[in-house]
Parts: C-alpha cells; structure tokens; sequence
C-alpha cells in the first residue's frame, strides 16, 4: 500500500543515452519583473488547462523554495550629504554581512577561502550592524544605520541566467499513453504565449527538452538527406555525361515523397525520426530501381532500337527484378507494420514510412520514368 500524501509513477525504460525530461520551457528576458510574472501566468495555464494539465507530471521550475533575504537599502542622497560614496557604504555593509574574500588557506586536499568579516556586538545581530560605525566627525559618528534602510523579503532560492537574462524554466514529462505530446504540449504553450505577449513586454519563451532535441534531429536530418540528393546527382552526373538524365533519376525520390506523405495521413501514423530514416533508406532503394531501369532504356536505344522499342523492350526486361525488389521488402517489413503480433510506435512508424513510400515509388517510377526518358530524348533530337 502506498502511504496517504504519497503517488508512485512507473515509467517505461528509455532505450539509448540518458535524455532531461520531455518538456522544457524556459521564460527568459532583461526584464525581470516580467519575466517572473510571465512565469507565473504561465505555471498556472499548465495546471489549470484541461487538455494538457492532467497528463503532465513532476511539473515543477528551478527556483527552488523562498527564502527570507534581508537587504540593506543605501539612501545615496544622505550619502551625499555625509559626503561618503554608496560603493565605500556597499563594501562596509557587505563586510558586516557577508565578509570579504581577503585571500586562501591550503588544506592537504583543498583549497579554502579566507572571509574577513567587521565583528558586531550583542545578541541581535541586525540592530548592532547597523550600529556600526562608518566614520568619525566632529558632531558624531557616523552609523551603518543613518544611511541604510533594512528592508525583509520573500524571494526565489535561485535566480538563474540563461544567454546572461534573467530565466524561469519549467521542466515536465508527459504521461506514458496520453493523448498528448510533448509537441501538442509546446504549440499550446505557443498559443498561450501569443495572447499574453502584449502584456509581458521584454520576456519571451524557449524550448528545450524532447521537443528541442526533436526539433534537431529533424533538421541535422533534413540537411543530411539535401546534402545526398545532391552527391547522387553529382554522380550520375558524371556517370551519364548529362545534366538532364539524372533528373529523371532523381526525380524518383520525389515519388517515394508522395507515397509517405499520402501513407501518413491514410494510415495515421506519427511521423517520427525513425520515420525520417526510412525516407533516406527508401531513397536509395527508389533511385536504384530508375537508375537501372533508365540505364538499360539507354543501352537498347543505343543498339539501334527505336524509342518506342527501347522503352517497351527495357520495361519488359527489368520490370520483373524491379518488382521482386519491392515485394521482397515490403513482404519482410508489412508485419511489423500492421503491428503484427504487436504494434511499435516506434518501429511500426518507420516500416509503414518505407513500405509505402516504396511501393509508391515503384508503380510511378514503371509508368513516369519511361516517359520523361522519352519526353527528354524527343527534345534532344
């Protein structure tokens, strides 16, 4: 049994290298009263909005409990008019209450700080610091306590910067098998802050977490599948002695694109990371297939076959091979899939990208590719 007051959480192992929490907000700016009470509007639509708040767990922000500060205020005009400068009053005050570092005291495994502090008689500490004597005139003495107010307060336990402004952060995870995401959860959050910013004037929001992390990896993705499009035209550039031909090749990719993006919406499936790997993969599947097949129309057309020859004898020759390729793979990846016997967010995802942008690519590229090759060569003679 669980003892009253107390909630136990269990949560799935995470595979690979230890990972923060799925969300991760960070309210930040120069201005400070803004920011914090921006941070307080925003804690509070985290636990109160319905869609959200009841799949969020360990929400909590880094400020830590409050703590009573006890503050000398300097009045810098009677200051002045005692003709003492607020740094020299500023460093008396702080050598009362703090001390200051006068130099370090080797231990055998240490290095430890010297704090040189101004002593204060009796047994109430406050009033006999500001009974402290800064200086010596005529008509009196001058004390800590004619030039300071001491002020009490209630603040945060840490006052964090981030990118040198001041910075609130909210950490949260996202209950296993909510209808939320870490995602929905940010661009709700994005929607919130968006109808409060006028208020708010020098504070803004940053994401960080899973939702960052996610962020990217998607665009290092992006940037990786760019930059291989472009080697393998590059190549067939070179190979084919043309600038058109390897866009006919290429453009297979854009068919395997097709077949992902219609596969995600008919079947649902979340478009993952896994799901980005499995468009580089089918990439290099789709544009071997067209290679082939473009290649082979080339080496009939050469041989003294007419176009239409050419294209008719190539297709019959490699449509089998091309065929068995994509049934081959597709059979292997349809059960995990279908979830077949048990489905993987995060496997399932990336098979159903592959699978269909395959078999896409596949009955476009029989049908398309043959006529842009015909198309091209028309032009050219």
């Amino acid at each position: 049994m669980i003892p009253e007051g107390f909630k136990l959480f269990v949560r799935p192992e995470k595979d690979g290298p230890p990972a923060g929490k799925d969300l991760n907000i960070r309210v930040l700016g120069r201005n400070s009263k803004n920011v914090s009470a921006l941070a307080v509007d925003l804690e509070k639509f985290l636990r109160t909005d319905p869609e959200i708040s009841p799949w969020l767990q360990d929400l909590q922000d880094d400020q830590g409990s409050e703590a009573r500060i006890f503050r000398l205020r300097i009045d810098a005009e009677k200051a002045a008019e005692w003709n003492v400068s607020v740094a020299e009053v500023a460093l008396i005050a702080a050598s009362i209450l703090d001390g200051e570092i006068t130099g370090e005291m080797a231990l055998p495994d240490e290095l430890v700080d010297i704090r040189l502090k101004i002593g204060t008689a009796g047994s109430d500490p406050i009033a006999a610091a500001l009974n402290t004597v800064i200086k010596n005139y005529p008509k009196g003495a001058l004390l800590l306590g004619d030039i300071c107010t001491p002020e009490f307060s209630l603040e945060p336990g840490y006052l964090n910067r981030f990118q040198s402004q001041r910075a609130i952060t909210f950490t949260a995870n996202v209950q296993h098998g909510a209808p939320v995401t870490s995602r929905m959860v940010v661009e709700k959050v994005k929607q919130f802050y968006r109808g409060v910013r006028g208020r708010f004037s020098g504070a803004g929001l940053n994401f960080a977490g899973e939702y960052a992390s996610t962020q990217k990896s998607f665009i290092s993705l992006a940037y990786a599948f760019l930059i291989a499009i472009v080697i393998i035209y590059m190549i067939l550039a070179a190979q084919f002695k043309s600038y058109l031909q390897p866009l006919i090749i290429v453009s297979a990719v854009i068919f395997a694109l097709t077949g992902v993006i219609y596969g995600t919406v008919f079947f649902r499936t979340l478009f993952t990371i896994n799901s980005f790997i499995a468009v580089i993969g089918v990439t290099g599947v789709v544009v071997n297939d067209s290679l082939v097949l473009v290649e082979f129309i080339n080496t009939s057309y050469r041989q003294g076959r007419s176009r239409k020859e050419a294209l008719l004898y190539a297709t019959h020759i490699r449509l089998r091979p091309i065929l068995l390729t994509t049934l081959t793979t597709t059979l292997g990846l349809l059960p995990m899939a279908l979830g077949i016997p048990e489905y993987s967010l995060l496997w399932g995802s990336m098979a159903m990208t592959f699978v269909t942008g395959l078999c896409t690519a596949t009955f476009l590229t029989i049908i398309i590719i043959p006529v842009q090759w015909d198309i091209l060569i028309k032009l050219n003679e």
